[in-house]
């Protein structure tokens, strides 16, 4: 027979776990009154509590404000076999109900442990496992619970003997739990502290990026997150203005532009974004796709995004004018926790971002900054205004009277070819015909018809000398048939008619080659004198059956090519106000090429200026009354602008295309530098001293 087992081996073993269960007890308590997070806290219990039972699986949980429970810290859970859908449902309906009653529980495999409410499942334990679950109790209220799943072949004793050890550490847990309340009114207390000076550093500031810098290093150290961002919008698109820790946000940075994408989706969304380590399908799709590409770059398991929306947007349509984005790669605090810290800083930050971009977008700062110390500095408002006033005068009587500016005489003209002819009827007649396709613009040649005119008079007389001539060639005939001498009277008769045909033919020629008359006695043509173009316009209804004399003009034709036009052809027909020749006359005594700039402007092309050149020896000496302008009867003096030369660049040229006879040109001739007041406002002056200082 063999040997029985050594009861004192036994009791040697049973001591030694004894000792090494009040060992690990005496670390709990020992861990319950140190300042560890919750997470490493409840990390450091649960190891030692099954240890010491010699678990196989764990988990705290703690309950939150809302009264849900989180899941705080766990050992092998994924182990115990919760997978699937409803055997988590029936498991979180164990433990809502544990935490309702505040009672420990021990439920064995696959058992039930009451009526499920409603549509709820049935609380039980779905596992192959006991599940041993303890209440942390602070203030008679459920702050937590401690849940065990223990091997079911262990002893019945054992197991009830092990519930009993889970409640004195969930009591120890309390103890814990309680001096962590404590310890936290003593942070908020502090937390108060750091955030009035919080809010105190950030309103210090009006620069948008300073005061991003600050809310986001700042913020990091309260929120304890390990990043924050802030966005700032700007017109329509927000930018990324501040990363904590981060001396200079690099733009270009992949990163950064993913971030600036998320922030304006989030901006147009105008809700808060939260990310605690799973998608939330019922988000935008533009958020959700902004949020996917920044995860794929970025390692946070906890994103928060909160738009900061200012009271005084709030009639605004656009998106907010900020937002915080707050990151952890491993949080450790509550999502709730940081959340709440987050929104109390957002509090904050909003105004101060808000009064920045505000202050920022103010035009023109480096101007109105002096002028307000200028305004405190003379001791107040009105002051400041009045002697802003009278400086302001001051300036612009001094800038009048000191500053040279440009004294330019308005003037009105036509443009024309230099060399231009009226055509004049040689005798008087009326007007019969004109040529067909004849108009203003035509191109002529010398001695092209230009007119189709008739008179009695030159029809009497052509008829008269032809019936002369035409007698006198009748007596020559009759009287000498076979071209015989005559004899007695009739030789007298023949030297009559033979000197009325001496004389009246080439008189009757003269007076047809000087009045250009056709074979219809009385009828005549006008022919133009050169080559060029008719500039006359509509001559054809004003002419028609119109009675002329000689020294009426008819048509004016000017020399110019029409199929190849020449700027030396052309000029502009000035008519200066006889008040302006006066400037005109002595800029030209003072310039020394003795020639003035001329702007031009074309009724033609009223969008362009070009140049021309006015000479002493171009403006007519005496000044003529304007008929053709009845608004403005003032008298005129002619003058005559040359637009070519070498001396005018080309660019400033009229071009070629623009060359119409008739043209009307605007035009201010350059009179040298004069005083500004005297310059913009010589017409006053003179008006002034003409009806003024002049009747005294």
């Amino acid at each position: 027979m063999s040997a029985g087992p050594d009861p004192q081996v036994d009791l040697q073993q049973i001591e030694q776990a004894r000792r090494q269960i009040n060992r690990l007890a005496e670390e709990i308590a020992q861990l319950s009154e140190t300042e560890l997070t919750p997470p490493e806290y409840y990390g450091e219990f649960l190891q030692r509590v099954m240890a010491a039972i010699q678990a196989p699986a764990g988990a705290v949980w703690v309950r939150t404000p809302q009264g849900n429970l989180q899941l705080q810290y766990q050992i092998n859970m994924r182990q115990v076999g919760l997978e699937g859908e409803e055997k988590r449902a029936t498991h979180g309906e164990l433990l809502r109900q544990a935490a309702l009653k505040g009672q420990p529980t021990m439920v064995m495999p696959h058992s039930s442990v009451g009526e499920g409410e409603g549509t709820a499942p049935a609380p039980g334990n779905p596992t192959d496992f006991v599940i041993l679950i303890a209440p942390i109790l602070y203030d008679k209220q459920v702050a937590g619970v401690v849940e065990i799943w223990q091997d079911p072949r262990r002893h019945a004793e054992a197991q009830r003997g092990f519930l009993q050890f889970i409640i004195r550490m969930a009591g120890l847990a309390a103890g814990y739990t309680r001096n962590h309340q404590l310890r936290q009114m003593v942070g908020q207390q502090q937390v108060w502290v750091q955030l009035e000076a919080f809010a105190k550093q950030i309103h210090s500031s009006l620069n948008p990026t300073e005061v991003a810098y600050l809310i986001a290093n700042e913020a990091r150290r309260l929120v304890e997150a390990d990043r924050i961002s802030v966005a700032v919008r700007e017109g329509g698109r927000p930018h990324v203005r501040a990363i904590s820790g981060a001396d200079v946000v690099e733009k270009r940075s992949n990163l950064v532009q993913l971030m600036r994408a998320l922030f304006e989706k989030v901006m147009q969304w105008g809700e808060k974004l939260v990310y605690t380590g799973t998608k939330d399908d019922a988000l935008p799709p533009a958020v959700l796709k902004a949020l996917d590409n920044y995860l794929a770059e970025s390692n946070s398991k906890l994103l928060i995004v909160v738009p900061l929306r200012d009271d005084r947007e709030g009639e605004s349509k656009r998106p907010p004018r900020s937002a915080l984005m707050m990151e952890c790669f491993e949080p450790n605090a509550a999502v709730e926790q940081m959340a709440a810290k987050l929104e109390v800083v957002g509090r904050h930050a909003t105004g101060a971002l808000y009064n920045s971009v505000e202050y920022h977008r103010i035009p023109m700062r480096f101007v109105w900054l002096p002028l307000a110390k200028v305004q405190e500095g003379l001791g107040g408002k009105a002051k400041a205004i009045w002697t802003l006033i009278l400086v302001g005068l001051g300036a612009l009587i001094a800038a009048m009277i000191l500053v040279p500016y440009p004294l330019k005489m308005d003037a009105n003209g036509t443009l024309l070819p230099i060399e231009r002819r009226w055509v004049y009827a040689p005798v008087p007649g009326t007007v019969r015909d004109i040529p067909a396709g004849l108009k203003s613009g035509s191109i002529v040649t010398t001695d092209t018809e230009l007119l189709r005119m008739f008179d009695t008079e030159l029809e009497k007389e052509i008829r008269q000398l032809m019936q002369e001539i035409d007698f006198a060639d009748r007596i020559i005939k009759a009287h000498n048939p076979q071209g015989k001498e005559a004899e007695g009277g009739d030789q007298k008769s023949i030297i009559e008619a033979k000197a009325t045909l001496f004389f009246k033919s080439p008189q009757l020629q003269a007076l047809k080659l000087r009045t250009q008359s056709t074979e219809v006695p009385g009828e005549f043509s006008v022919k133009s004198p050169v080559n060029g173009i008719i500039l006359t316009a509509d001559f054809r209804e004003m002419l028609i059956g119109r009675y002329v004399k000689p020294n009426e003009p008819l048509l004016r034709v000017g020399r110019a090519d029409a199929k190849n036009p020449k700027l030396s052809e052309w000029e502009i027909e000035l008519k200066i106000p006889q008040k302006h020749i006066g400037h005109v006359l002595d800029a030209l005594k003072k310039n020394p090429k003795g020639e003035l700039d001329v702007d031009l402007l074309l009724k033609t092309l009223p969008t362009s200026v070009f140049k021309g050149k006015l000479t002493k020896a171009k403006i007519a000496q005496q000044a003529n009354p304007n008929n053709q302008d009845q608004a403005n009867p003032e008298a005129v003096v002619m003058a005559w602008v040359r637009i070519s030369g070498k001396d005018i660049p080309q660019e400033l040229n009229v071009p070629l295309n623009r060359l119409f006879a008739g043209t009307e040109v605007h035009t201010r001739i350059r009179c040298g530098n004069r005083a500004m007041g005297y310059a913009l406002f010589y017409g006053v002056w003179e008006f002034i001293y003409e009806n003024i200082v002049f009747m005294f």
